[in-house]
């Protein structure tokens, strides 16, 4: 398949930490062999319907210029429903600057107070952009799940993300989930990466649902290596 643009495969490398982190499926860059992500967060919420807290965990390791491995996993720690999901990314083509990719993960999740097998499908779009107050990028990622039992989570989340001088990422992500058998969600997320060292971040993000009215804060930590 072909290679990422070598302008989309610079700005993957500093940027394309922000996409991961708060249950979303793999971002259409793939992580250069040998090298690997992880992230680990926790989201409380302040406002609403209290959903209790929630800890996440994303790790991406590069395998070939053309397979990313990964873990999408999470966890309630009030009522103790987790999630796992083990996935491989590879890209399908790209269009000038744009980049496609497509993703498969399995696992399992707490669904219905049950564990449930999941396979989780993914499709995913990005591309670099050059602005007046900078560069960055912009994605589409969408995952549909699919539940043993026959349920199923359909998830799109649409993230434009700016790259700092500081090497800090500031991003905003739209967050639209459907699952069988009930309402659809629709949320807002913003957040700051704040750059501590060579290869470590700290997040800091907040999360709006429009739906349930419901308020949250997050905090996580990133890691390159």
């Amino acid at each position: 398949m072909p290679a990422a643009p070598a302008a989309a495969r610079s700005i993957a490398l500093s940027l394309a930490l922000a996409l991961p982190g708060s249950g979303a499926a793999a971002n259409a860059w793939q992580r250069e062999p040998g090298t690997s992500f992880l992230s680990f967060s926790v989201q409380s919420t302040v406002n609403g319907v209290d959903f209790g807290e929630y800890a996440s965990l994303y790790y991406e390791y590069g395998l070939t210029n053309g397979l990313t491995l990964g873990l999408d996993a999470g966890r309630n720690l009030v009522s103790s429903d987790s999630s796992a999901i083990f996935f491989v990314q590879t890209p399908l083509f790209t269009s000038g600057a744009n980049l496609f990719a497509f993703d498969l993960g399995i696992g399992v999740a707490d669904v219905a107070s049950e564990r449930r097998a999941t396979l989780r499908p993914g499709l995913a779009w990005g591309r670099p952009y050059t602005a007046p107050w900078g560069n960055g990028w912009m994605g589409v990622d969408a995952t549909y799940a699919f539940y043993e039992g026959g349920e199923a989570l359909g998830k799109v989340d649409a993230t434009f993300g700016i790259n700092h001088a500081s090497g800090s990422l500031s991003l905003a992500q739209l967050q639209f989930a459907a699952p069988s058998g009930g309402d659809a969600t629709f949320g807002l997320a913003p957040s700051h990466v704040m750059k501590i060292s060579d290869n470590s971040f700290i997040e800091l993000g907040a999360l709006y649902e429009f739906r349930n009215g419901v308020t949250a804060i997050k905090l996580g930590i990133w890691t390159t290596f």
